[in-house]
């Protein structure tokens, strides 16, 4: 019986082996199944000045489906300089059971463009990126539905006292916590802001 499941075992080696290989490539390079869900954010994911969005590990959908959406209230085309801009970032889809998303203001010539303030423990700044340039984002605590198939952060934005341009980058991404890249959706949004009165 001992020689039965011996050889059972080694038949069925390959194919386990097998499996397991072919599950660990479906993630990505720099990736396991463990560290892909929204709160392992950890690097430039907005879509501007040349970075890739959350669509680099999370690909097998286009950009901006229609069946949800990404907005940004609180931005007008134009902003007061030295001003504090309430704004509300909301990702929505009909897949949606977690959430997270990435934003920065810059200048035209990518430089910091104002700061960003919060309460609460829901956003924090994205760690281990180099640069003067604030990415703000979800935390662990901020992935949770704030509503049926959406997700909603608020935070303050204080504009530059400087009169230059700034753009707004932002992408999101609604996944369906299946703990895998695959069956999330990913928006992007760019905004791009003129000081009042030019």
């Amino acid at each position: 019986m001992k020689i039965y499941y011996s050889l059972l075992f080694l038949i069925l080696l390959p194919f386990i082996v097998g499996v397991s290989i072919s599950a660990e490539k479906k993630t990505s390079a720099n990736h396991t199944i463990g560290s892909i869900n929204p709160n392992h954010l950890d690097g430039a994911f907005t879509g501007g000045f040349g970075e890739e969005t959350c669509r680099s590990c999370h690909f097998d959908y286009d950009l901006n489906m229609e069946s949800g959406s990404l907005s940004v209230d609180g931005l007008n085309e134009e902003y007061e300089p030295g001003s504090e801009v309430d704004i509300i970032v909301t990702v929505r889809s009909e897949q949606l059971e977690i959430g997270g998303f990435q934003m920065t203001a810059r200048h035209e010539d990518g430089s910091q463009a104002g700061s960003f303030e919060w309460d609460g423990d829901r956003l924090r700044f994205t760690p281990e990126i180099s640069g003067d340039v604030q990415y703000i984002q979800h935390s662990e605590e901020g992935t949770e539905p704030t509503g049926e198939r959406e997700v909603s952060w608020s935070f303050t934005w204080l504009a530059p006292e400087t009169g230059e341009s700034v753009i707004i980058n932002v992408a999101a991404n609604a996944g369906n916590y299946d703990d895998s890249s695959f069956g999330d959706w990913i928006y992007a949004k760019k905004i791009t802001l003129k000081p009042a009165g030019t």
